[in-house]
């Protein structure tokens, strides 16, 4: 079995979490007070890691699909992984589908869109195929260059003296409702309710005894970096503009004009929009393959190409970006909590009420 240490455990965490979160600025419906937003989720979203964490080390060596099968039965818990299986793919397919339109709006305007998303899920596959060792190598090599991007940029901002604090005024101006409305269930099932997909990976884990503590910390630092990146965005453009635009951070970033020598750092913010991207699609990807594999008892490396496909075709199903959108904001985390709480908190319940023989 492939293994992963604890450190390794962590990066994957960040990086996963921060995907393309900057992309937008989330809880917007909240205007000012978004980042109220952002942190009442944050919090929502941890007690949701201490679940998670409960219910794994119940059986630190099975999977997802095989902690459904121990709580459920091997039928009802047999077809729950199975609908888990194409969840884990569904979200993989947004982000291949991310990927095209950002790089048709950003860099390539006149390459088509298949050739762009045929490139990322073949990419997506090789690395899927080498297996989970490899895949976690690959996002250890690209933490330095995220890590020292945003600080980059950050450091930058300050010195430009783009952030106005003023603009995060009046604090709960409509009181603590609007703030609720924008958080629950929106901001909970994306990001910070992904946390779900550790079910699959926790398992691979070498030091299970510290698979709890690693998982809090990580999750914790990168829900104030979240949070942060979303107070600069609402200090730079204000909420009205911030609301208006489709990629905030990309506008907030061509605003930087240092001596006439540092401008167009767009690049730098599309470099990570595509490696946030890559990391997280990559790891639905994985997580969906792996969770086929328990489910059915088919190999790995023959579930690879099948599930590749399907997140591939999958992608065109959306018409436009808008649609695109819409379908991802509006629709899909009103269905999300059924994997992300409902089931999860079933299975706290039922092991509650029954021991279970350690999966293995």
């Amino acid at each position: 079995m492939q293994q992963i240490g604890k450190n390794q455990l962590s990066i994957l965490i960040i990086i996963f979490l921060i995907g393309s979160t900057p992309l937008f600025e989330l809880g917007i419906k909240a205007k000012q007070d978004a980042w109220l937003a952002m942190s009442a989720a944050a919090v929502a979203g941890l007690l949701l890691t201490f679940m998670y964490v409960r219910i794994q080390k119940r059986a630190p060596e099975a999977e997802l699909a095989e902690l459904y099968t121990m709580h459920f039965g091997r039928w009802i818990g047999g077809f729950i992984g199975g609908l888990h299986a194409l969840w884990f793919a569904y979200e993989s397919m947004r982000n291949v589908r991310d990927v095209g339109e950002l790089t048709m709006m950003a860099l390539l305007t006149f390459t088509p869109k298949w050739i762009v998303m045929l490139l990322i899920i073949s990419a997506a596959a090789y690395t899927v195929s080498k297996g989970l060792e490899v895949f976690v190598r690959v996002v250890q090599l690209l933490f330095p260059i995220v890590a020292l991007s945003y600080a980059f940029l950050i450091l930058l901002l300050f010195i430009a003296r783009l952030p106005k604090l003023m603009q995060l005024l009046p604090i709960l101006e409509n009181g603590i409702g609007p703030v609720m409305k924008s958080a629950f269930p929106d901001l909970l099932s994306f990001p910070f309710g992904q946390m779900v997909i550790f079910f699959v990976f926790w398992k691979h884990v070498s030091e299970k005894k510290v698979i709890g503590r690693v998982s809090y910390w990580a999750y914790i630092g990168v829900s104030i970096f979240l949070i942060l990146m979303n107070v600069l965005v609402l200090c730079v453009l204000g909420p009205e503009l911030a609301a208006l635009s489709a990629l905030p951070l990309l506008e907030v970033v061509q605003m930087i004009r240092l001596a006439n020598i540092l401008e167009r750092l767009d690049v730098i913010v599309t470099l990570l929009l595509f490696i946030g991207l890559y990391v997280k699609m990559t790891a639905l990807y994985m997580a969906a393959v792996f969770t086929l594999k328990a489910v059915t008892g088919i190999a790995y490396r023959f579930c690879v190409l099948p599930v590749g496909l399907v997140i591939y075709a999958s992608s065109f199903l959306e018409t436009n970006n808008t649609y695109h959108l819409w379908i991802g904001l509006d629709i899909t985390l009103k269905i999300v909590p059924l994997f992300q709480i409902v089931l999860p908190l079933l299975m706290l319940v039922v092991g509650l009420r029954k021991k279970y023989k350690s999966a293995g």
